[in-house]
């Protein structure tokens, strides 16, 4: 006897977008314990991501990353600084353009222009910084926009131009 045909073929799911990814984020922070939260707030990009970082990433973003090595400790690093700041910034990730964001939190042309130009090794620190600022300020502002910013190569300027088009749209307005 023959064995059933399948009705239908399932295809490949398409990766998720960035977008995607730190909407899922966004929504395991909202469900996090206090100590995961504390924990993944303290995380330093020179350190290794503490076990909360994997406790709640590996979910939702180990099929996005490379299987192993430097490329894929490097996105790790990326990928925790920014849950980093959006652990830090529970109440304040919405869907606020980030140059748009730090025009209205008044955050120093200079200072943008830092995080602008910052190298990889940089942006960890200038992005702490920022996203303090913000907060200080009640000012939301859109992660995903960050999370582009941290992840695009240095010699990817389309997330910096997008950040500076939305600030200056909005400086002094």
């Amino acid at each position: 006897m023959n064995d059933p045909v399948p009705t239908s073929i399932e295809a490949p799911q398409p990766k998720p977008t960035l977008r995607d990814l730190v909407a899922k984020l966004r929504a395991a922070l909202e469900h996090a314990d206090p100590g995961t939260l504390a924990a993944l707030r303290r995380f330093k990009a020179d350190a290794l991501p503490p076990a909360a970082f994997y406790r709640l990433t590996v979910p939702l973003l180990d099929d996005s990353l490379p299987e192993s090595g430097e490329y894929r400790d490097a996105k790790e690093r990326q990928w925790g600084v920014i849950v980093a700041a959006m652990a830090s910034a529970q109440g304040f990730l919405a869907a606020v353009p980030l140059g748009e964001a730090l025009a209205k939190a008044g955050v120093a042309e200079m200072r943008v222009l830092r995080l602008l130009e910052a190298s990889a090794e940089q942006l960890p620190s200038l992005v702490r910084t920022v996203v303090h600022q913000l907060i200080q300020k009640g000012q939301p502002f859109d992660p995903t926009d960050l999370a582009s910013l941290v992840l695009a190569a240095d010699d990817n300027r389309a997330p910096r131009r997008k950040i500076a088009q939305s600030f200056y749209r909005h400086a002094d307005a």
